[in-house]
């Protein structure tokens, strides 16, 4: 007799994959596509979710959807996006791996009833595992007056505020004062002001909305209403006096910028003005969204080469949060454990091709400014 004629319902859209590497976990999603086949009760129709894939972008899950479709087609199973009825049963896979094997499972739930199914692959020991990266916040330095920007540079701090630049030496008890100079108050900062320093050697550059002052070695802060273009790794006009984003050349606005490896698709990711993660082409046109965040920078992890740090506000009394990212196909994937931080965030920044950045965390309770050293952590 004919096989009976069973339905699956995928609640994720499909589409044809694409020509791209296999998904390592293909050959596992063919084999739990028989098992699921073999478990789904005769002519029950049922709805399928990939609830987690480790490492996997949008186009590895097309992958699989394609894979597991085509084994359930071999064997009777109609694909449909209907999802509708009580009656449906419930199938969630998940694919993971850990130290010994790389495995995907399927929960599959009939009413109150509930079963799993797995396939597993051990893992080759000779092959080389993927470095580990971490995020390590250390802080550098606290005060009441907001942080617009801090930059170490060995024995040395320089921190930049709305009123003033200091200089710091480090001393046997902590940074010790060596000077302040007043940054001249000639027209009235944006409410949110931003602010950005270059130091090379022994010559200070900072940047503020609309003023620029230059100080060399030995030399008073010199300023003068400059639009210049801020050294943050993009093509800009710099920051109106009157506001706190940039735009490039052609007109595009942003809050940060952060530039992208070979296997991203383009060629920054920017952080838009109503919270968007947008990524640019060379020509610096916007080609995608793929994300929300409200602030960016880019850093390079001598383990994995280009990353991307993501700074996202916390909802309600939840802290403020640090993730950190791959760029690959145009996705987003994570690269290391999120990180709270203790405070609003205010100030990220990261000098182009580092391996370090700064952030500036605003904590409430106590009305204090953080600078704050973002590091990565490479283990194998």
């Amino acid at each position: 007799m004919p096989m009976a004629a069973r339905v699956l319902v995928f609640t994720l859209m499909l589409t044809p994959a694409a020509a791209q590497p296999p998904s390592p976990y293909q050959e596992l999603a063919a084999e739990l596509g028989v098992k699921i086949a073999a478990a789904l009760p005769a002519g029950e129709p049922a709805a399928l979710s990939f609830v987690t894939i480790d490492g996997a972008d949008e186009t590895d899950v097309r992958q699989l959807q394609t894979e597991m479709t085509r084994t359930l087609a071999a064997r009777g199973v109609r694909v449909t996006e209907n999802a509708a009825g009580a009656s449906i049963v419930r199938i969630r896979v998940s694919c993971s791996d850990n130290l010994r094997e790389r495995a995907c499972v399927a929960d599959i739930q009939t009413g109150a009833s509930r079963q799993a199914v797995a396939a597993t692959r051990p893992l080759d020991p000779r092959a080389e595992r993927p470095a580990m990266v971490s995020l390590d916040v250390q802080p550098i330095f606290s005060q009441r007056a907001p942080i617009l920007d801090a930059v170490v540079s060995g024995d040395r701090l320089v921190i930049l505020d709305p009123r003033s630049l200091t200089r710091y030496q480090r001393g046997e008890t902590g940074w010790q004062r060596v000077d302040a100079q007043t940054i001249p108050a000639a027209r009235i900062w944006p409410r949110d002001m931003r602010g950005r320093l270059r130091i090379d050697g022994g010559r200070i550059d900072v940047f503020l909305p609309g003023t620029v002052c230059r100080a060399g070695e030995g030399a008073r802060l010199a300023c003068a209403d400059e639009r210049q273009p801020w050294p943050i790794g993009i093509d800009n006009t710099g920051v109106e006096a009157n506001r706190n984003y940039f735009y490039t050349p052609e007109g595009v606005a942003f809050f940060a910028a952060a530039p992208l490896g070979g296997d991203a698709n383009a060629r920054w990711l920017v952080a838009g003005q109503t919270g968007a993660l947008l990524l640019l082409d060379e020509n610096r046109r916007s080609v995608a969204t793929i994300a929300s965040g409200d602030d960016v920078a880019g850093l390079n992890a001598p383990c994995v080469g280009p990353v991307v740090l993501v700074a996202s506000s916390g909802r309600g009394d939840r802290p403020d949060t640090l993730r950190l990212f791959h760029v690959v196909r145009r996705q987003l994937v994570p690269a290391a454990a999120p990180v709270e931080l203790p405070g609003r965030i205010t100030a990220l920044w990261a000098a182009p091709g580092a391996s370090v950045a700064t952030a500036v965390a605003r904590d409430v309770g106590t009305e204090r400014y953080d600078a704050l050293q973002i590091r990565l952590g490479c283990d194998r």
